[in-house]
């Protein structure tokens, strides 16, 4: 039998060689191409939620100075600003906003706020206020909401801060959390924290504009 010379086979293997490095590149390429293409979807799903945040200002005691750093005992004996910063073009829809503790014993997150009250109200039953409203929308650029209740950081070593959820211009629903995390809810915020105990009917305020 005759299996050729050297040369051919030399020449056999280098041109098997030269395509399965380019079938290796071909594939590698096609992967960083996948994962980039699913790298920009992400980015463009979370492009307007990314201009979306919200911070506490100094509470209104309305004359009342006793009450500041103190727990609220009446959620009419002043209130609590938080300013709201839309920096896209488009408003999103349906925001709570709530105040929420990032330093001491009071709840870290709006859904615990939900879930202590009604552990309370099992026990305890009664009106127990909660740090957190709502609007119906909110426009570009600055805004201002108020939530009734001072003195919601005046618990042991107490430090708070804003979150806010709401749904985007393409319909899906984040929240922007304390540390500026961004969390996507399964459902729209009134409905989703009605389920968790956010009393209706709903506030439904008309955030002010700053300039």
């Amino acid at each position: 039998m005759n299996f050729g010379d050297v040369p051919t086979w030399v020449a056999a293997i280098g041109t098997v060689g030269a395509l399965v490095a380019a079938l290796i590149q071909i594939n590698t390429e096609r992967r960083h191409r996948h994962a980039q293409e699913l790298q920009d979807r992400a980015e463009r799903h979370m492009e307007q939620a990314r201009m979306i945040a919200a911070f506490l200002g100094s509470e209104e005691t309305r004359g009342r100075p006793d009450l500041e750093d103190k727990p609220p005992s009446r959620p009419t004996s002043g209130r609590t600003p938080v300013y709201l910063v839309n920096g896209s073009a488009e408003p999103v829809y349906q925001p709570v906003i709530g105040i929420v503790s990032i330093q001491g014993a009071a709840p870290c997150t709006m859904e615990q706020w939900l879930d202590a009250r009604q552990r309370q109200l099992k026990t305890e039953p009664g009106f127990r206020p909660v740090p957190i409203t709502t609007a119906s929308i909110l426009p570009p650029g600055k805004s201002l909401v108020w939530i009734s209740g001072t003195g919601w950081s005046g618990y042991l070593s107490g430090r708070s801060s804003a979150e806010i959820a709401f749904t985007d211009r393409a319909g899906a629903h984040w929240i922007r959390r304390t540390n500026g995390q961004l969390e996507e809810l399964p459902s729209e915020p009134h409905k989703y924290f009605g389920e968790r105990g956010l009393l209706a009917p709903f506030e439904l305020q008309t955030p002010e504009p700053l300039s």
